[in-house]
């Protein structure tokens, strides 16, 4: 008669199974070492009822522990799929609509750009660097002073020499001091007109032009300005 193997050390193993499990068992699992201890019982010394109600009363608990993680994956995988369609709902309506979306971009049309910012306090002065696709600065704006809140700036689409540049994507920073010479958060924003939404993984981005903003970025949507 072969005995039954009991656990030693965490471990777990089933007769006939040469595979070794730690940690815990699952439903199947559990079920065929419970199958292999009621087939290798001594026969004159079957097991105690009591000890065989409570190896049952552990089963039907991690039956009943299986079937409400079930329950949770589907209401949760649910969840995300309404979530999702109302996002990519949503986003199709936008088109045709101006959005403005925490960033670094910027583009120049028709020789003229906006640069959005908005500063955590007044600044006494403020410095926008604008730079090319290859990371190259090519002009440098300054203000003084500029108000807390929303500021715009524009860009008249010349460089360092005074020539206007090609039309284009370009990116900006902005660096703020206040009266006292401390640096102050400067939050720069790109705007533009929503041309298109795109779905990449169940996850909306709006297309701008050659800008693209995600919708964890968007900050507002708005009418354009006529």
């Amino acid at each position: 008669m072969t005995d039954l193997i009991q656990p030693v050390g965490g471990e777990q193993v089933i007769p006939g199974d040469s595979t070794t499990r730690r940690g815990f068992l699952d439903q199947e699992q559990f079920l065929q070492l419970l199958v292999a201890q009621l087939k290798n019982q001594d026969p004159l010394s079957p097991m105690e009822s009591q000890e065989f109600a409570s190896q049952m009363a552990q089963f039907a608990s991690l039956e009943r522990l299986h079937s409400i993680d079930s329950r949770l994956a589907d209401a949760l995988s649910a969840q995300l799929m309404s979530t999702q369609a109302i996002t990519n709902t949503m986003a199709a309506s936008l088109i045709g609509k101006e959005v403005v979306a925490a960033g670094d971009s910027l583009m120049l049309k028709n020789g003229s750009a906006n640069l959005y910012f908005d500063l955590a306090a007044p600044a006494k002065e403020v410095e926008i660097t604008i730079y090319d696709e290859e990371g190259i600065a090519i002009q440098t704006i300054w203000k003084r002073p500029l108000s807390e809140g929303e500021n715009t700036v524009v860009w008249d689409g010349s460089n360092y020499s005074g020539k206007t540049v090609a039309d284009g994507s370009y990116t900006y920073t902005v660096q703020a001091t206040d009266q006292n010479g401390d640096p102050i958060s400067a939050l720069q924003t790109a705007s533009g007109i929503i041309t298109g939404v795109n779905y990449e993984g169940g996850i909306a981005t709006l297309i701008a032009g050659d800008l693209e903003f995600p919708m964890g970025n968007v900050i507002s949507i708005r009418q354009p300005e006529e």
